[in-house]
């Protein structure tokens, strides 16, 4: 059982979690042992890091450990790779340290909290983590912590335009939130939360069609003794499909205060260049030799009535710096 998987120490807790069935890939075992509970939980709390509970003090509380090797079991998280995250009430940063070890640097790491002094908490000890492990590439892509209310969160700036490959919500929203949170998924992306009492994982279809396959999230008994709402009023919408995984008790996404919250894009330079993906490396490097290229470029060995040209040549390459800047990391 999950509440057995309590450990002396960090590898002992996880070795209990992929005991009793919690954790069953190695990506997020890995994970796992990567990074130490103990960094994160509240302070006077040290003694209890590797207990399979949730601990609190004050606004800072970190989940059980079953929860999370759960969450991120369903989350179906890619190794080195340039998938980018969200974590909705973020919290200490427990999850998004493992989510960040797992993905890697050429992945975007992003999480939402409302609490200031959450937030401080969740940096010292993203550094006392950092600093245990030696300066790695895992440290490029710590997540960037924005202030803000999860349930405002803007869907047409920033990042949100094109949406996140993961989403993981830390706390219980309800159900008329699901449909305007999951919109904040890519094609193809994947979500994972409590709605109401429900752990569920929700998948935007690449197709914009709902997938019959997967089991569709249940209205709660009086919804069903109404048997008039629609899909849409559950949460649930056509290009989205829901799978229950488990009942929960979580406490909820609080709604206030309420303002605009923005996920800035994340913008290109030479510095940041390596941590782009590859296919975008690719053609931005070819841009930039292009540019030093003569404009007129020699015919081709078949014969054609037109001249080949060098387009990238029509502007210095000090421009398509500027130019780069502005473009989306998914872009080829």
């Amino acid at each position: 059982m999950a509440w057995r998987s309590s450990g002396i120490n960090n590898n002992e807790m996880i070795d209990n979690l992929k005991r009793f069935g919690v954790i069953s890939s190695g990506v997020v075992e890995n994970g796992f042992r990567a990074v130490d509970r103990r960094h994160f939980v509240p302070a006077g709390n040290e003694e209890l890091a590797h207990t399979d509970q949730p601990l609190k003090e004050g606004n800072i509380h970190i989940s059980a450990p079953h929860i999370y090797g759960a969450a991120l079991e369903a989350l179906e998280l890619k190794q080195n790779s340039t998938l980018s995250f969200l974590n909705i009430g973020s919290g200490t940063g427990y999850l998004s340290a493992i989510v960040a070890k797992i993905l890697g640097p050429k992945s975007l790491n992003f999480g939402i909290e409302i609490h200031q002094d959450v937030i401080d908490h969740c940096h010292s000890s993203l550094k006392a983590w950092s600093s245990s492990h030696g300066p790695t590439n895992a440290a490029r892509s710590h997540p960037r912590i924005i202030r803000g209310n999860g349930l405002c969160i803007s869907a047409s700036v920033g990042e949100s335009i094109l949406g996140f490959d993961r989403i993981y919500i830390g706390a219980a929203i309800q159900r008329s939130n699901l449909l305007h949170i999951s919109k904040l998924l890519s094609p193809g992306g994947i979500l994972v939360g409590p709605v109401d009492d429900n752990l569920v994982k929700v998948i935007r279809n690449e197709e914009g069609k709902r997938d019959a396959s997967l089991t569709t999230a249940r209205r709660d008994n009086s919804s069903a003794e109404s048997g008039n709402e629609s899909d849409e009023e559950e949460g649930i919408s056509d290009g989205f499909a829901v799978q229950v995984l488990s009942r929960v008790r979580f406490a909820s996404l609080l709604r206030l205060p309420t303002f605009d919250t923005i996920i800035p894009a994340q913008a290109w330079s030479p510095e940041e260049h390596q941590y782009f993906p590859d296919a975008f490396q690719k053609a931005s490097s070819e841009i930039m030799m292009c540019a030093n290229s003569d404009y007129v470029q020699p015919l081709p060995p078949q014969p054609k009535p037109e001249e080949r040209v060098n387009v990238s040549a029509v502007l210095p390459k000090s421009l398509w710096v500027e130019v780069l800047s502005f473009t989306h990391r998914r872009c080829k």
